[in-house]
């Protein structure tokens, strides 16, 4: 269930629940994201889950390209971070992942990013209290005892198949506005383009940015540009 928090600011929320494991998933901004990752450490990735999930998705009916898979993230997380490489990635939502056991409430930095063209999850356990004496770069297998690589699996394929799920709704609540998003690495592009969401992978330097130049010339010339003036206005807006 997705929700909104208000605190000093509105937060979005989302609380799931499956085989008896409580989830609640927290939007994070980038400083509290750096905050959060200078006191965790980071768990290995499973690359031949990724695997396994990407050749699923390919079977699937209901497969969502990049461009559906990043309005359903941002529909549920808000505005994506701008903290990624330009070159390999075009999305990041930093989310704090509280997992409920019957063992114990355990905290984990979730990080959603894609890289060429593949969304991935990157998992850190978060230190509560204390650091020193951690080596906060080495990756480490996972804990079994709190949340198994079993258990991650699940929930990352779970997940991923919840915001599949969103994405009706998300394209029911988010009127269909003109973007264009790059990944230069590949030379893929996605976005929309009257009302439709597409995804397309060019094969030579010259038509991927044939096809840039001429979506601008044919849409609004500002979309995928940042637009400062509501920071602004949030900077110097008065305090309720």
């Amino acid at each position: 269930m997705k929700q909104e928090i208000r605190q000093s600011k509105i937060r979005n929320q989302i609380e799931l629940e499956s085989r008896g494991i409580k989830y609640q998933l927290w939007i994070l901004d980038d400083t509290e994201e750096q905050k959060l990752r200078n006191n965790s450490l980071p768990i290995d990735d499973d690359y031949m889950f990724y695997i396994q999930l990407d050749w699923s998705d390919r079977e699937s009916k209901d497969k969502l390209n990049l461009a559906e898979v990043f309005i359903t993230l941002e529909w549920l997380f808000g505005k994506t971070s701008d903290f990624y490489d330009e070159a390999k990635s075009s999305l990041r939502f930093p989310v704090l992942l509280i997992i409920e056991k019957t063992n114990g409430t355990f905290y984990y930095l979730m990080v959603i990013s894609d890289h060429r063209g593949t969304v991935y999850y990157r998992m850190y356990r978060i230190i509560e209290h204390n650091i020193e004496g951690y080596d906060t770069q080495r990756t480490r297998e996972p804990f079994e005892l709190e949340f198994s690589r079993q258990e991650i699996n699940y929930f990352l394929s779970y997940f991923h198949g919840y915001i599949s799920g969103c994405f009706k709704v998300a394209n029911l609540m988010t009127p269909a506005q003109s973007f264009l998003k790059r990944i230069n690495s590949n030379l893929i592009l996605y976005g929309c383009r009257d009302g439709v969401y597409f995804e397309e992978q060019h094969e030579i330097p010259e038509t991927f940015h044939a096809s840039i130049k001429l979506f601008y010339e044919n849409y609004d010339n500002t979309v995928d540009l940042p637009d400062v003036s509501e920071l602004i206005k949030e900077i110097t807006a008065d305090e309720e």
